[in-house]
Parts: structure tokens; sequence; C-alpha cells
């Protein structure tokens, strides 16, 4: 084995190739692994070979001033069989008071829940590989219950050390008919509300927004898509492709990004649509994907058609054929609540969980969000800052040999 990685590219080649969590294994080889997969151009390297996700992470959750439902929870769907980080995902996260909130580059944004006694949420940003946390409750700002997240390998265009963003969009206090933003950068260590304000008088989905290439993207219940330059400070509205739908139809449709373009995706009566947005300035959609639903099965298709023309709100406790989220050519559907995926690059739809089903609510549509680990978020400098703005804490979790867990971490049940 040494001899084969006695050759410096040679090496580099077949590593980077390898998952984030079994590099971290092979670190404790040798010094001369670990000085090479620490090294900067080949966490670069395989940060950009690392786009296939690992998982997904899902949510459904209500929140009642307080009172949690019961069958309220949080999973970790394994996508390509690799379990080794599921038991860290159902371990840490804190279940029931928290609520997901994005996923960029390995790292989680959550927030803590709306309770009567509670008006500033804690926001947490966490690194699931490495059980490092930061919390931030922000301070002399005001900020809503949506929160992206931006995260930067590789540093931002002034300082080349990883860092991040977390941007906040709400309704200023006495205006109903535009957004404001507030943003937490890891460089500065504080929060900042921007001058920026975006008319718009469509109510935000909680959870059916995104990060691409530099901008935040949160889609409305009127077909819009508020977007949000994040160094700049701009923002703008910008029309959904397609004709529109009689009832709203966002329940059917999602954000989500391939190539550093963001793609959105609908259901649109008996086809599914992929747009990509080519130029976000202009803008300009090209339609990518559209496939037949038939091919799902008659059942998705009949039962479709009877919810479009007698019932707008759910057939059972769900709808038939939802879209969750797309990533690299692959959407990630529920069909009767079960979630699968449908990859355009192959054309094969699988089924790849069995054990919940994801329920129709009302007012919350459950959350489903890619996990894409890479080595990028090892060694972060994490901030150490006053208590009043941000805290930090570490998991008592370290990786042998073997990659396994050397003490449990402390859970919360349900």
């Amino acid at each position: 084995m040494e001899v084969i990685f006695s050759n410096q590219d040679l090496a580099m080649e077949i590593l980077s190739r390898l998952s984030a969590k079994n590099l971290l294994r092979c670190k404790c080889v040798s010094k001369r692994w670990m000085g090479l997969i620490s090294d900067p151009s080949f966490v670069r390297i395989h940060h950009q070979r690392s786009r296939c996700i690992l998982g997904l992470l899902v949510q459904e959750f209500k929140e009642y001033g307080g009172n949690f439902r019961g069958d309220d929870y949080f999973l970790y769907t394994s996508v390509n069989g690799e379990l080794g980080i599921f038991k860290l995902m159902d371990e840490s996260f804190p279940q029931p008071t928290s609520v997901i909130m994005a996923s960029c580059d390995g790292l989680i944004c959550y927030r803590s829940r709306r309770t009567r006694d509670v008006e500033v949420l804690d926001i947490v940003v966490w690194n699931p590989m490495t059980q490092e946390r930061l919390t931030l409750r922000p301070t002399d700002c005001h900020v809503g219950s949506i929160f992206g997240l931006a995260f930067y390998p590789f540093g931002s265009s002034t300082k080349m050390i990883p860092c991040f963003k977390v941007a906040s969009i709400q309704r200023p206090k006495h205006d109903q008919s535009s957004y404001s933003f507030v943003i937490y950068s890891s460089e500065t260590a504080k929060w900042k509300t921007s001058l920026e304000v975006c008319y718009c008088k469509d109510e935000l989905h909680k959870n059916k927004h995104i990060y691409v290439n530099g901008r935040f993207y949160w889609l409305t219940s009127n077909q819009n898509i508020i977007t949000f330059e994040v160094d700049e400070e701009l923002s703008g509205v910008i029309t959904v492709p397609g004709s529109k739908w009689l009832d709203g139809g966002a329940r059917l449709a999602c954000l989500g990004d391939s190539d550093g373009y963001l793609h959105y995706v609908c259901i649109d009566m008996s086809e599914l649509r992929v747009w990509m947005l080519t130029d976000p300035c202009k803008p300009i959609w090209v339609l990518k994907h559209h496939i037949n639903i038939d091919q799902f099965g008659e059942e998705s298709r009949d039962h479709y058609i009877h919810r479009v023309r007698h019932s707008p709100e759910m057939i059972g406790d769900s709808f038939v054929v939802d879209a969750q989220t797309f990533h690299d050519e692959v959407v990630y559907l529920s069909i009767r609540g079960r979630l699968c995926s449908y990859d355009f690059k192959i054309g094969r739809l699988r089924f790849f969980f069995n054990g919940s089903y994801l329920r129709h609510m009302t007012k919350v549509q459950a959350t489903v969000l890619p996990y894409t680990p890479t080595l990028a978020t090892i060694g972060i400098p994490w901030l150490k800052q006053n208590s009043g703005s941000a805290s930090i804490s570490f998991a008592s979790t370290s990786f042998n040999y073997q990659g396994r867990p050397r003490k449990k971490l402390k859970t919360r049940k349900t």
C-alpha cells in the first residue's frame, strides 16, 4: 500500500474519491497520509468531487406556543447506504426542541422553537462530522423564524479562511408589504441589519429556500422567489416559470441546485418539470427536464387528477406525488408519503426509505434537505465570543482508527 501511495499524484487521485468520513479514518494511518489529506489543495479537489449527497435531513413539526406534538420527529435518511453518520445524527440532534433550517456543504443550521416564554430564538450552526456547534443569539436586531446558511469552505472575497454567514428574512415590525434582512458573519462575529428592503406582499414558505452560488432564494406562496445577494446585499423578486396554479400549488414545488445553478421543480397536472435559472439578474429560465408521472404508476396519476378537481388540500394524509428537493440532477419525491428519488441521468426511480411516511400538514410541509459532508468542514476556526452573542460547545466524541465513536453522545429522548 505504501509503495502505491509513494506516488503523490496517484495517492491524491485515489484518496480524493473517498468520502469525508472515510478520509477521517485514513488520517490515522500515518503522518504522511495525514499531511496529504490535510493539505489545502487536496481539500479543494475533494470538495469539487464530493457533490453526491450522503443522505437527507427530514423533519416534520408544528409549533403550538410551546406545546410539542408527540408525532413530530427528525430523522436522517441514508441515500447511498452509509449508516456511520446516521448514529451521530440520530443521537446528537437536539429534538424535540429544535427546528432544522438549512444545510450547506456539510454544515447544518437549526433554531430553537418558538414558545410563549421565549422571544429571542437561538440559532445554531452545527458540524455533525466533528460535533462542533456555535450558538448565536441575535442582539440589537429584529429576526424572524426563517434562516438561511451560506458556507464558504475556502474563504470569502476578503479572506482565505473558511467562514459562514446566516441570513434572516422577516417582515419589518410595522410593514407587511416588504421584507428586511439580517446577516450574521463568522468573520466579524456580529449580526448586521441590512439597509436593503425587498417589496413583496407574498407569504414565505417556512422550509422552501436555498443558497446557491452567492445568493439566497426563498419560494413564496404566490409562485415568486425572493432573492438576496449576500455579499452585495441586493434583493429582488423572480417569477417562477410555467402557468399559475389553481390553489397556489407551492406544496408541489421545490428549489434545488445543480452545477451552481438554481433549479425550480414543479408538478403540473401529470408532468414533473425541472427549470434552470441561467441568469438570476435578467432572469432567464430554461426547461431542463420534464417527465410524465404516469411512469410512477397509474394510481399516482389518477389520484393526482382527483385531487386537482375535487380537493385542493389533500387526499387522505398526503399528496400523491410531492417534489421535496433537488440536487445534482436527482429529484427527491414523496409518492403517497413514501420518500424516493428519480435520477434524470439514468432515468431511474428508486425507493430508498421504508420506515416512515411523510404526512401532509396544512401550514408546514415536511422539511427535506440534502446533506453533503466535505473535508472543508474539518478544522474550521470557530470563534470564541462573548456569551451574550455566541457560544461554542463540543460534544465528547472522537474517532478511533475504525471510525467508531469512543464515547456515546448524551441524547434527549422524545
